[in-house]
């Protein structure tokens, strides 16, 4: 038996018991609201109908019959019932002889394992842009598939790590123009810049060039003809509804609006028909697009040396940031794909054409109302086409059991329907491909605007959390020299950065703040570094004082671990032998908090451990209760270093 299975050991002789008794239903074991109580309990509720019975009645006749049938089990100290309550309390030397067992047996894959499936799983995340560098969003993404990555892996699945580089497009197309007009042959290099810094300063440009200019075209009159257009259609009303909304947020009356505020709802909701109808740029970069999609060689010529600039940049932030991947895909090679599954879709019925050219899916297969164009009428790609493209591809290429896509959740209603389109023309795929959605990062100070260069890329932030970690190292660690002090600084920085946004769920919308996730003390990535490095101090001196090696610092002894009784003792087994069953629940549901949770709650039990004046470890007031100590700080050195390399962090060996 592994320590995870101990809850389940206990469930299935419960349920021996309540069907002795006459209960139609096994009981589910939940943890109890103080130690006091135990460790596992259920309550009696549910059965007080078929047994006709009070609850309370229930609880004591159960726990009279399991105190029976537990004799000669190990793993159980005791069964009582308190209420209509059944709890039950875990010998704690015996499940932390299990517990060091597997840790001494499995190393770094403690905590996983289990079934490997017959098909893998695929994780895209990323997926940046070429027209920009990756900012602070990108980074929860990266870290976010990177981590879920790293869990699913650890319990025995395949795993295939994918990112799709977004290569192509509009977007891409504004960097270019922009780089065509006014680069002047700037380099990377004669620059002093990396390449995705370089482009992404020709896409802000753009989007300042395209500001003035719709600004010009607003006082014309062709501006004032189109503001009457607008006024009477459905845009327009829906503008204005919205504006009435955030007038009843503030409390604010909900009067018509008057010519100004009219006049701002106008300008806020055309812009985008602007640059496709009237924009002079606008119509360069479409233009500019289609001569991509067309093959002109000049064109594809300097998309080529931009791209392979701005890739050359990602590089150098993956590595940094300890993210890889197994398979990278560009959008510029599976859009045809896509393209190729549209046209066969339209021959087979699955899509359409609209009245005004472009190729379309009914919605109202799926339930909803309207059309969704995946195809334009110019014959050019969307999202939708490269997507439908790329997964096919994929499904083609590996087979994987879950195609797992970790995008913002600004895009849950296009997958939604991505998704249902893909099933419809690639049966393969329906139902398994799956959105994991996340909340966005804001700052203090609100939210990043990539098209007015307001974002914090990626690359600055992690050389801020490096200067704020070095300043606390110096501080803290007089004694260090330079050199270790910046290599410690950026094993910290970082460690701080994953830390606070892994220890949110997927879902939650988030502001990340640099100072409180350098925190060396509460729920942070150094308050657990710290915990691990404590540890790590302990075994070494202990491997010093025994003349034991260092990879087998403790020597395994199970006759000592009764000795492990105090409650703080009892506090720090019990995370340690949860953190299997959490590894295996955070890999079922993509959810790395669970994982960093979990390293919190070790971490703060040994810390109130080292607190405490009777708690010395080397020092202890008998061999043999220093020998069970130096065994319980070795399983935790080893647990706490798997659960930070889950997290993608480095566990450092000194602080």
């Amino acid at each position: 038996m592994k320590v995870k299975d101990i809850p389940q050991h206990i469930e299935a002789l419960a349920g021996a018991v309540m069907t002795e008794l006459g209960g139609d239903e096994a009981p589910h074991l939940a943890p109890t609201a103080s130690p006091e109580m135990g460790d596992l309990g259920f309550p009696c509720f549910t059965y007080a109908r078929a047994l006709k019975k009070a609850p309370q009645q229930i609880a004591q006749e159960a726990a009279a019959r399991l105190s029976a049938r537990i004799e000669g089990e190990p793993l159980i100290a005791s069964v009582k019932a308190i209420g209509p309550y059944v709890n039950f309390t875990i010998d704690a030397a015996a499940a932390f002889a299990l517990l060091i067992d597997e840790v001494r047996a499995e190393g770094a894959g403690f905590g996983g394992g289990g079934d490997a499936g017959e098909r893998p799983v695929m994780i895209e995340y990323s997926s940046p842009n070429t027209n920009k560098p990756q900012h602070l969003g990108h980074i929860r993404n990266n870290l976010l598939g990177e981590s879920v990555a790293n869990m699913v892996a650890h319990q025995g699945r395949e795993v295939i790590r994918v990112n799709l580089i977004n290569d192509r497009g509009i977007h891409i197309c504004k960097s270019m123009l922009a780089y065509m007009r006014h680069g002047e042959g700037a380099t990377p290099e004669g620059m002093g810049l990396k390449g995705d810094h370089l482009i992404g300063h020709f896409y802000v440009l753009f989007n300042t060039h395209l500001k003035a200019e719709y600004a010009g075209w607003l006082g014309s009159p062709q501006a004032q003809e189109a503001q009457a257009r607008w006024a009477g259609s459905k845009s327009a009303q829906e503008a204005i509804s919205g504006w009435r909304k955030k007038n009843r947020q503030k409390g604010q009356p909900e009067p018509e609006p008057d010519e100004e505020a009219l006049g701002e709802l106008f300008r806020g909701d055309y812009q985008d028909r602007w640059f496709n109808t009237e924009s002079e740029l606008g119509a360069a970069t479409k233009e500019l697009l289609v001569k991509w999609e067309e093959g002109d060689a000049e064109t594809i010529a300097l998309w080529r040396k931009l791209n392979g600039w701005v890739e050359a940049g990602f590089a150098k932030t993956y590595e940094r940031m300890g993210v890889h991947f197994d398979q990278i895909d560009h959008e510029s090679e599976t859009y045809l794909q896509g393209k190729a599954l549209v046209e066969r879709g339209l021959a087979e019925g699955v899509f359409e054409r609209s009245a005004n050219g472009a190729i379309v899916f009914n919605l109202e297969r799926i339930g909803q109302s309207g059309e969704k164009a995946v195809l334009r009428k110019d014959g050019t790609s969307l999202y939708v086409t490269q997507d439908m493209g790329t997964a096919t591809m994929r499904f083609e290429q590996h087979n994987p059991e879950r195609l797992v896509y970790v995008v913002g959740d600004e895009q849950n209603h296009y997958f939604n329907v991505m998704f249902a389109i893909l099933g419809a023309v690639t049966p393969q795929a329906a139902g398994r491909c799956y959105h994991l959605s996340y909340g966005m990062v804001n700052l203090p100070d609100g939210r990043m605007k990539s098209r007015e260069g307001t974002v914090v890329d990626a690359d600055a932030l992690m050389d801020e959390m490096h200067a704020l970690s070095l300043a606390e190292i110096r501080k803290r660690y007089t004694d260090l020299d330079e050199a270790e002090m910046v290599r410690r600084a950026e094993v910290v920085g970082l460690a701080a950065l994953k830390f606070f946004l892994l220890n949110h769920s997927p879902q939650t919308t988030m502001v990340f703040n640099p100072e409180e996730s350098l925190r060396f003390e509460g729920r942070t990535g150094p308050f657990c570094l710290y915990a691990y490095a404590r540890t790590a101090s302990i075994l070494r001196k202990a491997a010093d004082e025994g003349g034991l090696p260092e990879d087998a610092p403790v020597a395994f002894d199970a006759s000592v671990l009764g000795e492990l009784d105090s409650a703080l003792e009892l506090a720090l087994i019990k995370e340690l032998t949860a953190f299997p069953a959490t590894a295996e629940r955070s890999a079922a549901a993509l959810d790395p908090s669970k994982i960093a949770e979990q390293a919190w709650k070790i971490a703060k039990c040994l810390a109130t451990f080292f607190s405490d004046k009777d708690h010395h470890v080397l020092g202890a007031q008998t061999p043999e209760k220093r020998a069970a100590r130096l065994q319980l700080i070795f399983a935790t050195n080893r647990i706490l270093k798997v659960a930070l390399g889950l997290l993608g962090i480095e566990a450092l060996e000194q602080m």
